[in-house]
């Protein structure tokens, strides 16, 4: 596949072509996944460009996979306002609750090595843990399902702002009862995975930085993707905003890792998420057995079903089985979305706290399957 990148200095106006193949794009039988034409491409580039100037959004980024490759990118306005540096496909952004599929891939490469259960209960690796969450299992974190509060909203986004020991995470968590039973419910608890993050660590006996980039980033050749870190020098790292009160444009902190971990806290790239994006299609990393875990929804103890799995929420869209997590932190948003039966995947990023990476993930993806009809409101 031959890309041409084209780089524009104006706000709206960088886009990075790729030379769509078509034999690609028709994928095998029942696939809605074709090739758009130039008029139908040009509609989508007017309507996020449209999306963005109402929106505020400095900079963002979409991209199709097709059975592995990537065969559509448009780049779109600054990765940073006050240098007039463009958004380009090598771009780093904050990619938000993205994150939390590789902690879940974390554990789950842990179980496949017997070192531990998705059942045992958290106290076996976190004994100092309140008396409050006994009993709670690693599964039920990672299912959303354990109960226990979410410290991010309790004390808002704000949080991932200052740095934070786990006590102190721990701390704000417990500040606020059980939000139910464990088992009983489903609650997003950011907690969840932060405990996570922190079992990793426990067992492996390494930051979770390492962890990730030993058993996951480096052996898969995603050297963009990485814990955010505001201190360290990231090439290529995008800068994150927000609009206050009166509109304006403002510069928002990076996210500091202490306070996230895997809950929230990654950086990563468009090249880096296809990297992931074949390696869940294939066994390098993950056995059949441990990916058909992953992405098989949690069931409540009434026999209610929850729509989430283990960091990826497996709720169908329009008939087709969809897998996929959106990412929302400091000045940041993102969505990744896979739709495994016509083997595509639509990967957004933007560079502006509390807008619906999801819409236009959603006109990417009714632009590609335009079976699906108009994009919806």
């Amino acid at each position: 596949m031959i890309f041409s990148c084209a780089r524009m200095t104006q706000i709206r106006s960088c886009i990075l072509v790729i030379a769509l193949l078509a034999l690609m794009l028709p994928a095998a039988a029942g696939s809605q996944t074709v090739q758009p034409s130039e008029a139908k491409l040009d509609s989508l580039d007017r309507w996020i460009e449209a999306f963005l100037r109402e929106n505020s959004v400095p900079g963002a980024l979409t991209a199709v996979v097709v059975r592995g490759e990537l065969v559509h990118l448009r780049c779109y306005g600054l990765a940073d306002v006050q240098l007039s540096v463009p958004v380009t496909d090598s771009t780093v952004f904050e990619i938000g609750s993205i994150s939390k599929q590789f902690v879940a891939a974390a554990i789950l490469l842990l179980a496949q090595e017997n070192k531990l259960d998705l059942h045992d209960p958290i106290h076996c690796y976190l004994p100092e843990l309140p008396s409050e969450w006994m009993g709670i299992t690693l599964y039920q974190l990672l299912t959303h399902t354990s109960g226990i509060p979410d410290y991010e909203e309790i004390r808002s986004y704000d949080v991932y702002r200052f740095r934070l020991t786990p006590e102190e995470v721990i701390r704000i968590a417990h500040s606020r009862p059980m939000d139910f039973p464990p088992g009983t419910g489903w609650y997003y608890s950011n907690t969840g995975y932060y405990l996570l993050s922190r079992i990793v660590e426990r067992i492996e006996g390494l930051p979770l930085g390492r962890v990730l980039a030993s058993r996951i980033f480096d052996p898969l050749g995603m050297n963009q993707t990485r814990l955010a870190d505001p201190e360290a020098i990231i090439r290529h790292r995008a800068s994150g905003y927000w609009i206050d009160k009166t509109g304006r444009l403002i510069n928002r902190n990076p996210t500091e890792t202490t306070s996230t971990l895997g809950a929230g806290g990654m950086v990563s790239s468009v090249h880096d998420l296809v990297k992931w994006e074949r390696a869940l299609d294939g066994e390098t990393l993950l056995s059949e057995n441990a990916k058909s875990k992953m992405w098989t929804q949690a069931i409540l103890a009434n026999g209610d079903s929850t729509g989430y799995a283990l960091g990826w929420n497996v709720k169908p869209y329009k008939g087709m089985k969809k897998q996929s997590h959106g990412g929302q932190v400091a000045g940041f948003v993102a969505h990744f979305s896979r739709f495994p039966q016509a083997e595509t995947t639509v990967i957004v990023f933007m560079n502006r706290y509390r807008v619906s990476s999801q819409r236009l993930s959603l006109a990417v993806l009714h632009t590609f399957m335009p079976e699906l009809g108009p994009v919806p409101d």
